[in-house]
């Protein structure tokens, strides 16, 4: 009898540890970026995946934002931009497609003029209404500051004011209105499977 209990109490534990190491699900949102609309001048707006939100200036010297945008370009939290681990690279796959982050091929910030991303990598931009116009099927997939993984998909850059209502010319915008769709993995694991 004792020994059928300390079989039943090893088959439990082995249950439940095959059972915590299942990935979690990654639960995609969509959240409205402002960011700051000079092309060469100015702070850059910092981006949390593990917050889902903007982080405080103040805090870009550490490793708290995983990349960060002014205008249309965009920084890592790695290499000459920042103290984290992360790294980025854009899959030419819809975002629901992908289901799995890759296990290499991550690039990151190499000098001030050599960044991970170029902005042709995502966009045609229009210089008579000042729109970015997302090339379909571009998914940025990240390995954050912290070594997690995340994907992230722009589904629109809109020119806008400081208080982020839409401009169009004459008036020149001061904001660049992104609204993006993110998904990150709390666990750590690579997978980027939906919320079933």
């Amino acid at each position: 009898m004792k020994r059928l209990s300390i079989l039943a109490a090893a088959v439990f534990l082995f249950m439940s540890c095959k059972k915590d190491k299942t990935p979690l699900a990654a639960v995609a949102s969509q959240i409205d970026f402002l960011v700051n609309g000079n092309p060469t001048g100015g702070s850059y707006n910092f981006f949390s995946f593990s917050e889902g939100k903007q982080i405080s200036v103040s805090d870009s010297a550490t490793n708290k934002w995983d990349f960060a945008m002014r205008f249309e370009t965009m920084i890592v939290n790695s290499g000459v931009s920042g103290p984290g681990e992360a790294g980025v690279q854009v899959i030419s796959t819809p975002f629901d497609q992908i289901l799995e982050a890759p296990e290499s091929g991550y690039k990151f910030d190499t000098t001030a003029s050599k960044k991970a991303v170029k902005g042709t990598d995502w966009y045609s931009y229009n210089p008579q209404t000042r729109v970015f116009s997302p090339i379909a099927g571009r998914t940025f997939v990240f390995r954050t500051a912290h070594g997690k993984y995340a994907k992230m998909e722009i589904l629109s850059a809109l020119p806008a004011d400081d208080n982020g209502n839409l401009v169009v010319p004459p008036t020149r915008p001061t904001k660049i209105k992104y609204k993006i769709r993110i998904a990150y993995q709390w666990d750590g694991s690579r997978s980027l499977k939906p919320l079933q």
